[in-house]
């Protein structure tokens, strides 16, 4: 399997650090948590093929970090949580601790020199010990993470491998040394095998610091190359800065300026404003007497509307009293007075006209007025009388003419304004008029229309009070009728409701089934698949996985496992099994070359590993066939037998009940098989009988005690062998059997099911 110990041995200080426990929950082939002590003194893990002894190394390079998922024997990370765990279709978790003793291990003094990680479970001087821990969590989708922590605190694999460093356990290192490495190791070159040297002494350390010395170094040259130029486009900057500084300066003293004059400015409009306010404040002072002067004519203009109110109350009054024959001679004057008014009215037209044509006269005489003037200025300027008088004349005349016109205009004016007034007056009296008889007009209309609708109403009424007369007699024996069908429908609708209660019972008690099914359904499929899991690791842990792979490959000549090779009777199955003990699970086979092949096979697809018995070559130990032993009687043979049956001599001296392998049935092809399997083993009937034979022979008692020839005793109560190799029954028996034929009875009784649901339903809903 390789060593399990990391050992740090420090040539120079004499210090030993080692893993003393290992704990596993879930990690591949172990199914539940284990603690593994690895005390002062161990040595070495044995056992049987698919045991789990290399998982253990694998649990401890997963838990430091220290290979890869093919490292460790799988395709993937998750391929490291139980089978069992995995298959239920729940998160997984597998988690694995190591812990080291630290109880003579010291810090080396040259670690002053090396940073420290800033986070992280760094291991403090006089620690006793150091325990790191890695917990692989898989969700229910396929997706995982993995996670790392020493002594409770959360880290990283850098910060861990930073401290398995300081105890000198490296990734790349010899702390583990895997199958094949040793071979490597011997056909590598000096200067390999001197580094491997190198890092176990502790030198490579030393390469390592003067590597980081480097690089640091490399690092201080350039760092110190970019601040030079930094400098100097510091420089540059800072001369651009002075620059922007003075810019700035005289920028803020402008800016102060500018805001001194805008406070000016406000302080101007503030006066201004206050200024503007003491003024409206007047004029609102002036407006508040107008407003009260108004309020005042308001309230004298109100009680005028109230006279008129009255005086025009008394007016219709007067109208309703003067009667109809008053109202016709008022509208006579009426349609008089409209007439006059349109005569008036043209009257105003045909003078506005005059007045035009009297304006357009004036503008001639004014225009001609203003000649005269001008030619009056040339006269005058000319020194000429007697032009000079007509020109003054013919202006007098002038200015005569439109006085006059100005005068008849004048009268115009006032006769039109007269007669528009008039005619205002006869227009509001017109209007009051229409407006009292519009109102009346309109009822009077809406009265003849009601009259007609009523009259049109009654000969309706008239026509289906006679229809209602005949139809009456035919409408009660309709209401019998439909009285009659509504009491049948009563009836129909009660059993069609009673019918869909039924119905709805079946459904529920069908889905109920139908859920109680697909439930134990589930249960089954659960524990059919928990079987599975424990079969498949039954099979891996004694070896029938490898030799299942061994015949799908097809390879002939392989005659199966001992115990599947012989028959025993039932009182001797025990103590024969402890007798053959491991030796049951090994193949027997033709001849060595099919042996050979199959190991081969199996190391090509690393499928475990297997013991094979070759018939052409093995040989037992013990007495021969046909020889006589103590207490046994020889056993015949016949060349028409098929099997070789062990005949037992009964109890004979000292309890003794026979030669272990003359009490097993076999052909007697296998009997050098089961003479290598049980040599000169004797079976005893209690361990007082076998006891006598103590030292001088190999002996088993029928209770399953093992007395061995060199003086060992071994027995005492026995676990549940339900998973190992027994006579006379086949290592592959399934016992899932039972539930898988169960699981089909569920189905075809799940389809039954949900036929009738489907069946129930569409009734349902038919009925519905």
């Amino acid at each position: 399997m390789g060593s399990l110990r990391y050992i740090s041995d420090d040539w120079r200080m004499g210090l030993l650090v080692h893993i003393n426990q290992v704990e596993l929950t879930h990690f591949k082939s172990f199914g539940g948590s284990i603690s593994i002590p690895l005390d002062t003194g161990f040595t070495v893990v044995t056992g049987p093929n698919g045991s789990g002894k290399s998982n253990i190394l694998d649990a401890v390079l997963f838990c430091l970090g220290l290979a890869t998922s093919r490292g460790m024997r799988a395709e993937r990370l998750p391929d490291l949580i139980n089978s069992a765990m995995l298959r239920q279709g729940r998160a997984a978790e597998t988690v694995v601790s190591v812990r080291f003793d630290l109880a003579d291990w010291q810090p080396d003094p040259s670690e002053l020199g090396l940073e420290q990680v800033e986070q992280g479970p760094w291991i403090q001087p006089g620690q006793s010990s150091w325990t790191v821990s890695r917990r692989l969590r898989v969700a229910p989708g396929g997706t995982y993470s993995s996670s790392f922590n020493a002594d409770g605190v959360p880290c990283n694999l850098q910060q861990l491998q930073g401290q398995l460093r300081r105890l000198r356990v490296d990734p790349e290192g010899s702390n583990v040394v895997m199958q094949g490495d040793v071979t490597r190791i011997v056909s590598m070159s000096s200067r390999d095998r001197r580094g491997i040297i190198d890092e176990l002494a502790g030198v490579a350390l030393f390469d390592t610091r003067i590597e980081q010395s480097r690089g640091k170094l490399s690092e201080v040259q350039e760092s110190q190359e970019r601040c030079d130029i930094v400098r100097q486009e510091l420089l540059v900057s800072r001369q651009k800065l002075e620059r922007d500084c003075a810019k700035a300066r005289s920028y803020q003293e402008l800016r102060q300026r500018l805001q001194t004059g805008r406070l000016q400015e406000q302080l101007l409009a503030w006066e201004a404003a206050a200024l503007a306010l003491r003024q409206l404040d007047q004029r609102q002072q002036a407006l508040e007497q107008q407003q009260q002067q108004g309020q005042a004519e308001l309230l004298v203009k109100e009680g005028e509307i109230t006279a008129a109110a009255a005086l025009l109350e008394q007016l219709q009054a007067e109208v309703k009293a003067l009667g109809e024959d008053q109202l016709l001679a008022v509208q006579a004057e009426l349609a008089g007075l409209e007439a006059r008014a349109r005569e008036l009215a043209r009257q105003a037209e045909k003078h506005q006209l005059d007045a035009e044509a009297l304006q357009r006269q004036r503008q001639q005489l004014a225009g001609q007025q203003a000649e005269l003037r001008q030619q009056l200025q040339l006269l005058q300027a000319n020194d000429d009388e007697q032009p000079l008088q007509a020109a003054e004349a013919a202006c007098r005349d002038a200015e005569a003419a439109v006085d006059f016109s100005r005068r008849r205009l004048g009268e115009v004016a006032d006769r039109s304004g007269s007669w528009l007034e008039q005619q205002r007056q006869r227009s509001q009296q017109r209007q009051q008029l229409s407006e009292g008889l519009a109102p009346l007009q309109a009822e009077l209309q809406q009265l003849l229309e009601r009259l007609r609708q009523n009259r049109q109403r009654q000969l309706e009424l008239n026509a289906e009070q006679a229809g209602e007369t005949d139809a009456g007699r035919s409408a009660a024996e309709q209401s019998q009728l439909a009285e009659r069908e509504w009491q049948q429908l009563e009836v129909d609708l009660a059993q069609e409701q009673a019918g869909l209660q039924e119905l709805a019972a079946a459904l529920a008690l069908q889905q109920r089934t139908r859920s109680r099914l697909e439930q134990e359904q589930a249960q089954l499929e659960r524990e059919i698949a928990r079987l599975d899991s424990r079969r498949e690791t039954l099979q891996e842990s004694r070896g029938t996985g490898a030799l299942r792979m061994l015949l799908e490959a097809g390879l002939e000549g392989i005659h199966g496992p001992v115990a599947q090779l012989g028959e025993v009777q039932e009182q001797h199955r025990l103590a024969l099994e402890v007798a053959a003990g491991a030796r049951l699970g090994q193949v027997v086979v033709d001849d060595d070359r099919i042996a050979a092949r199959a190991i081969e096979l199996l190391k090509s697809r690393r499928a475990g590993r297997l013991t094979f018995l070759p018939l052409n070559k093995i040989r037992g130990s013990g007495y021969s066939v046909g020889s006589s032993s103590p207490g046994s009687t020889s056993l015949g043979s016949s060349n028409s037998a098929a099997l070789r049956r062990g005949e037992a001599p009964g109890p004979a001296g000292g309890g003794l009940v026979g030669r272990a392998v003359d009490l097993v049935r076999h052909e007697p092809v296998y009997a050098e098989v089961f003479r290598y399997v049980f040599g000169d083993t004797l079976v005893f009937g209690d361990l007082s009988s076998a006891r006598r034979e103590l030292g001088r022979c190999r002996a088993v008692t029928l209770d399953g005690e093992l007395l061995e020839k060199s003086g060992a005793m071994t027995g005492g109560s026995l676990q549940q062998r339900s998973g190992q190799l027994s006579f006379g029954s086949s290592p592959e028996g399934d016992e899932a059997e039972p539930l898988r034929r169960r699981l089909l009875e569920l189905g075809e009784s799940l389809v039954a099911c949900r036929r009738r649901e489907a069946e129930l339903a569409q009734q349902l809903e038919a009925q519905r």
